[in-house]
């Protein structure tokens, strides 16, 4: 399996989302990317579910790269969100409840949104290319996170959610025998031999 994050613009390091992307914590507050640290239990899906999380896959702090600025809309609450993220990343279609890519989104899809604990329907008003500050790649048990209020896979390049959380157990029993680090700019030499 190779893992690698990227946009429509061709760039030379990987990323999936930037440090500014919000996380919600567990005990109500938000936390940028940048500032969150393993072990940290984050918002992982409805229902107001929270893990920690176990491991960067990879992290970059310094430099500005592309990210696809996706933003949503839900007429049913009036409520708006913007997420960053690489075009290769998974996040949620709402109806068909499968992860694909994010650059595969046009205008008038609809994206998982969390409001209240529950999953709405987030309208795609707006798709543009962006450059935001370091790249950031969370790995939570479950293979979930929700990223300025969308719910988001950790996992990217794989079209696949369920086969890449699948695979990505072995590196999960992995990190839980040897501490992960958040700062690996780079993929680990295990992620790219699988």
């Amino acid at each position: 399996m190779k893992y690698t994050c990227d946009t429509k613009i061709p760039t030379t390091t990987t990323q999936c989302f930037p440090g500014s992307s919000r996380i919600a914590l567990k005990d109500g507050t938000f936390k940028r990317l940048a500032d969150i640290n393993i072990g940290d239990e984050v918002l992982v899906n409805k229902n107001n579910l929270y893990e920690p999380v176990i491991a960067f896959i990879h992290a970059k702090h310094q430099g500005l790269f592309d990210y696809l600025e996706i933003k949503v809309h839900s007429t049913q609450f009036n409520s708006s969100s913007t997420i960053f993220v690489s075009s290769n990343h998974l996040i949620f279609d709402f109806d068909t409840k499968q992860a694909r890519f994010a650059g595969h989104f046009h205008i008038g899809d609809r994206l998982q949104l969390i409001h209240n604990g529950e999953i709405i329907a987030g309208e795609i008003i707006n798709i543009k290319l962006t450059k935001q500050q370091g790249f950031y790649a969370p790995l939570t048990k479950s293979g979930t996170i929700v990223v300025d209020g969308i719910l988001a896979s950790n996992y990217a390049s794989v079209s696949n959610h369920d086969l890449a959380h699948q695979i990505m157990g072995i590196y999960r029993l992995w990190i839980s025998l040897v501490r992960a680090s958040k700062w690996n700019e780079r993929i680990p030499w295990m992620l790219k031999i699988m």
